[in-house]
């Protein structure tokens, strides 16, 4: 099972829900949400994957953004009595209390006096956490590699992501999860960028999950962001081109493909809740199908 941990961003929500609704979500894969906002977004997102009776975890002590700022909420959702909805706690310096799953990180307690070995874990992947007595645990790595200056994700243009897909299991854990295609240091600003660059992940000959960075030419300024995205994505159409036997042809792939063939640059946004959503249908498929994730989704009607 794969635990994606989001940070709860509108375009983030908007990756999954879409997929949500064009049937290409898998039920092995259980988002794990910090809110980082109340939002709208999140409500329709809590509330889309409650009618589909579809797994989510929901933390209840975010420890960034402003939602933690907030007692009353100006968008609550509401959940069944027979929800698909799970709390989730940021595990501090206390007792344990008794949640659905506990969030283990750099400042969380590892007195095993105030642990109880039955609850399910999410734990960094350091060994003085993955040594915990939990009978249940889910490894949580930090595999995407930021960069501090977009630009430079051209200087090494092909990363290693993850290969816990293949070895979680023999490693007795439950679960594994990352990041996604962000880091796990959080920030949250937006604006023109002099650089864009395109994230996509993909399985390498041996199924490890790697990342292609497609990153635009003309970085001296914030100018003409439509030309630096059409940089990127004529990068990224070369190398689906190239390679298109190996890769699977996602929605998220589809449509930044159209954006470039169509001339529309969509917002830095909407190309992150694409290259996000491309990832997240890419693992929803080898889950599924195993080697055999190159059939992809719809055409072949497989199920989660």
């Amino acid at each position: 099972m794969y635990y994606p941990y989001f940070r709860g961003k509108q375009f983030d929500l908007l990756a999954l829900s879409t997929l949500v609704k064009e049937q290409r979500w898998s039920k092995k894969i259980i988002p794990i949400i910090e809110p980082v906002r109340d939002s709208a977004t999140l409500k329709k997102t809590i509330e889309l994957f409650q009618k589909e009776k579809l797994q989510l975890y929901i933390i209840e002590n975010p420890q960034v953004g402003r939602f933690k700022f907030f007692e009353a909420k100006q968008h609550p959702w509401q959940l069944k009595a027979d929800t698909s909805i799970y709390s989730a706690e940021i595990i501090t310096n206390q007792k344990l209390d008794q949640t659905s799953l506990a969030i283990f990180n750099e400042q969380s307690t590892r007195d095993q006096n105030l642990l109880n070995s039955n609850q399910f874990a999410l734990l960094p992947n350091q060994g003085r956490f993955r040594i915990l007595p939990f009978q249940k645990k889910i490894i949580l790595d930090d595999a995407f590699i930021a960069r501090k200056k977009i630009e430079t994700y051209g200087n090494h243009d092909d990363d290693f992501f993850s290969d816990q897909h293949l070895y979680y299991q023999t490693d007795g854990f439950a679960g594994f999860s990352d990041y996604t295609i962000e880091s796990s240091r959080y920030f949250d600003k937006g604006g023109p960028s002099r650089a864009i660059a395109i994230h996509v992940t993909y399985f390498d000959a041996y199924l490890n999950l790697r990342v292609k960075h497609f990153v635009s030419d003309t970085n001296d300024s914030t100018k003409d962001q439509a030309l630096k995205f059409f940089e990127a994505a004529e990068k990224m159409l070369e190398w689906y081109d190239r390679n298109q036997d190996q890769l699977l042809l996602t929605l998220g792939m589809t449509e930044l493909i159209n954006y470039l063939k169509t001339k529309k640059f969509p917002g830095l946004g909407t190309i992150k809740k694409w290259s996000l959503a491309h990832h997240l249908e890419l693992l929803g498929a080898y889950l599924n199908e195993g080697n055999h994730y190159l059939k992809g989704w719809k055409k072949y009607g497989i199920q989660g």
